[in-house]
């Protein structure tokens, strides 16, 4: 909610399946923020939206840095940064995505699933880790 980005695949709502109908909501004061038919499997280990409610701001920048870094979005009522804004869609051959050209990549904290006909509440909360968790290499950097 500070700006921050949790750690990749942390969040149950990465893999919560999208065949359920219902609103995700800002965690921080339960604005309806993006609705389950925009959610798609991205496999970027966050949350992916295809398209956002009108709930949803985006920073203004520059084209190019918004091409190259994306851009981040916040709730519009409260101001809780929700994750981050890319222009990269188009990658995601099949998709709703596809067809917009963005890709709402959201922190799972940031939400709460709501069920359209009722039942329990999801929330995307993530505790902190119980146990050291060790480094691993990016796969793009050599390693010597």
């Amino acid at each position: 909610r500070k700006g921050g980005t949790e750690r990749q695949k942390s969040s149950v709502l990465n893999t919560f399946s999208s065949d359920k109908v219902g609103a995700y909501v800002c965690a921080g004061c339960n604005t309806p923020l993006f609705m389950s038919d925009a959610k798609f499997p991205s496999g970027t280990g966050w949350p992916s939206f295809a398209t956002a409610l009108s709930n949803v701001e985006e920073e203004q920048v520059n084209p190019i840095q918004a091409r190259l870094d994306g851009r981040e979005v916040r709730c519009g009522t409260c101001g809780g940064h929700l994750g981050d804004l890319f222009n990269d869609g188009w990658l995601y051959a099949g998709t709703q995505a596809s067809k917009t050209g963005r890709r709402y990549c959201i922190d799972g904290a940031a939400l709460i699933f709501k069920p359209q006909n009722g039942g329990e509440d999801v929330i995307g909360y993530v505790p902190p880790p119980s146990k050291d968790i060790q480094y691993q290499p990016s796969l793009y950097r050599e390693t010597r």
